[in-house]
């Protein structure tokens, strides 16, 4: 996956005993290592390095849980040491869901009006876009406790349906674009696979 340079920590090291490879999280990795903007680390100097590897932080018996310092506030021997990965199972509570792939189709009236509109998440420490319906999205924006609105952001935007087909493509890949550079959504129009088109009824 690609990020800008702006968005990654290059040629860091660590001498052991701050993370450990996620394939084998019983060795402690010493080594160069590099950060993106969503706090993932992987091995390397850079992504150009071939074999890039996740790394995921050794937590010290001792240190509040979920930390990803490798140090203690308190000096510790080092022992027992816990492999700790956040996931969304491992803290989200039971009774919360999270938004799935649903997307809302236009309706007679909507190819009346030549435009409806479509409705997206992404999750904030990651890469990942999804299209959901208005109610999942209503839900998000307004922080509903029943979903995970701390974990992901919802958008709204108009999407163009009839008119020239040129003009169709062209006027929904720039607004998706624009999302993408307001909002730093990076890689958010990649995600439409170049199906600026979708749903275009000619008149």
């Amino acid at each position: 996956m690609y990020f800008p340079k702006s968005q990654i920590k290059p040629n860091l090291y660590t001498s052991g005993n701050e993370f450990a490879l996620e394939s084998d999280p019983t060795t402690s990795y010493v080594g160069f290592y590099y950060e993106i903007s969503t706090g993932e680390v992987f091995t390397g100097k850079t992504p150009q390095d071939s074999g890039n590897l996740s790394l995921i932080p050794i937590i010290r018996e001792g240190d509040k849980f979920g930390s990803l310092s490798s140090e203690s506030p308190i000096p510790l021997p080092f022992i027992n040491p816990v492999f700790y990965k956040p996931t969304p199972s491992s803290i989200l509570p039971k009774e919360r869901f999270l938004p799935s792939y649903n997307s809302t189709k236009p309706t007679e009236n909507d190819y009346d009006l030549g435009e409806y509109q479509r409705y997206f998440c992404k999750k904030n420490n990651e890469l990942i876009y999804l299209e959901i319906d208005k109610d999942t999205f209503k839900k998000l924006k307004n922080k509903d406790p029943k979903i995970a609105s701390d974990l992901y952001t919802p958008i709204s935007t108009p999407w163009t349906i009839t008119g020239a087909p040129q003009s169709v493509f062209n006027t929904n890949k720039s607004i998706i674009t624009l999302i993408e550079r307001n909002q730093k959504w990076y890689g958010f129009t990649n995600y439409f696979q170049d199906k600026f088109s979708e749903y275009y009824l000619e008149e």
